[in-house]
């Protein structure tokens, strides 16, 4: 006779996170229920791809998500899963093992499961948004949140349905460390990236308690974006490189912050009922850049397509500088291309230095890696812009970069420690666990 593992599993995305870093903080007297499951599960290390423009978040997500290389599934830009046809882990589970399933902002995937308990995409891929009307307006507003980061602070119904959620999903005990938190976000940006990891763990805890699920998944990004932007402020740091006061102060440690906010919300996670086996993964960690960049981006989309005369269609803001902009023909996306290329300061330095060309459509990184002043002109084909500050948000300075060298640490410590692992192989570790049972 036969069974099916009732256990519920739990892949925890905790995207980019350093476990070095978390073991330092620990040998410091930090992080106790981090140190409480390192103790018990050991660290294992996991591996991605080699190629430098090929070590992005949004594909290894993918790699793990569909169990296949970037060589196979050829995903390369962040919210273009929802045009491939690749099966990804939720549907594959759903369909052979026949358990419910779950999703809450899973990094570049598809809402494609026949009847997930819900379905919450990442804040930059469109897809459909399995949920009661709160989740919806939740997601919502945490895209929002996501994406005004960089322009100047929330609108007012943002953070009314980010509070509602508080006030709907965390337990009691917590609201008054909350919202001293949406205080705090209020004037620091990296607060905002706390809160809302911890919004979207405490949706995901109330649901998933209540919906009776056996495989989901959870993914935080708030602790790469604090790597990112923060790693030289982090006190395992040892390089020689320093963020500005006016950026970050020397004796701030938002990387610390960080990792006690998700010391308490990977023991949230634990802790669930039934005792569910936990993954938790980070796809890739970061190392600290030798050169700081500064990261913009644009305010307006729209506006600054419209002043540079490009006759375009439609145009979708995506992470951080990056956007997507479609056209009704080539010729229209050709001239936009050209146009795009040549814009650059009065020293020559050029703004849009990655453009993807994809036929009706561009897809375009900001990287002018420099400051922009008041003074700072940009150029374009037929005219210029002054004061070109005025356009863009400062996003952060860059402090980290991706290394294809990842972590997982598995609950139930059944992984091999002594081996590394492939990102790929955490699909089959999954149907592996729900596979039938001699009963």
């Amino acid at each position: 006779m036969t069974k099916s593992n009732s256990k519920p599993l739990i892949l925890l995305g905790l995207n980019e996170i350093n476990f070095e870093y978390i073991e330092h903080y620990i040998t410091h007297g930090h992080l106790p229920n981090l140190k409480k499951l390192l103790e018990v599960s050991p660290l294992v290390k996991t591996s991605s791809e080699k190629t430098h423009e090929e070590l992005e978040p949004w594909i290894q997500w993918v790699s793990v998500q569909t169990g296949q290389p970037f060589s196979k599934h050829k995903i390369f830009r962040l919210g273009d899963m929802t045009d491939a046809s690749h099966t990804q882990i939720w549907e594959y589970i759903e369909e052979k093992h026949g358990v419910k399933v779950a999703a809450l902002s899973p990094m570049n995937a598809a809402n494609l499961a026949k009847d997930p308990a819900f379905f919450i995409p990442d804040p930059w891929t469109k897809t459909k948004v399995t949920g009661n009307w709160l989740m919806r307006k939740i997601t919502g507003a945490v895209a929002n949140a996501v994406n005004e980061n960089a322009t100047g602070g929330s609108k007012l119904s943002t953070y009314f349905y980010l509070i509602l959620g508080i006030t709907r999903y965390s337990l009691l005990s917590r609201h008054i460390n909350i919202v001293l938190l949406i205080l705090k976000s209020l004037r620091s940006h990296y607060h905002r990236a706390i809160l809302l990891d911890q919004i979207l763990t405490d949706m995901f805890c109330a649901h998933w308690k209540k919906d009776n699920v056996g495989f989901s998944t959870l993914f935080l990004n708030g602790g790469a974006h604090l790597q990112h932007h923060y790693l030289f402020n982090a006190a395992p740091y040892e390089g020689d490189n320093k963020n500005p006061e006016w950026y970050m102060p020397a004796d701030k440690d938002p990387l610390l912050d960080g990792l006690k906010s998700y010391d308490q919300l990977v023991q949230q996670v634990l802790s669930l009922p039934n005792k569910p086996r936990v993954l938790v993964a980070t796809g890739l960690h970061q190392n600290p850049v030798e050169k700081p960049v500064f990261y913009w981006r644009l305010k307006d989309h729209e506006t600054f397509l419209d002043m540079i005369e490009t006759p375009y269609t439609s145009v979708q803001a995506r992470m951080s500088r990056d956007f997507l902009i479609e056209f009704h023909d080539d010729d229209n996306c050709v001239t936009t291309e050209n146009n795009l290329r040549n814009c650059r300061d009065e020293n020559d330095n050029l703004l849009f230095e990655e453009i993807e060309n994809r036929g009706t459509s561009l897809f375009v990184s900001l990287t002018y890696p420099y400051e922009f002043t008041e003074n700072t002109v940009v150029y374009y084909d037929g005219g210029e812009i002054k004061n070109f500050k005025d356009h863009v948000g400062f996003v952060a300075i860059k402090n980290g970069e991706h290394d294809g060298e990842g972590y997982i640490v598995d609950s139930d410590n059944e992984i091999n420690s002594k081996k590394k692992l492939p990102i790929t192989d955490i699909f089959s570790l999954i149907d592996k666990h729900f596979e039938t049972k001699s009963a």
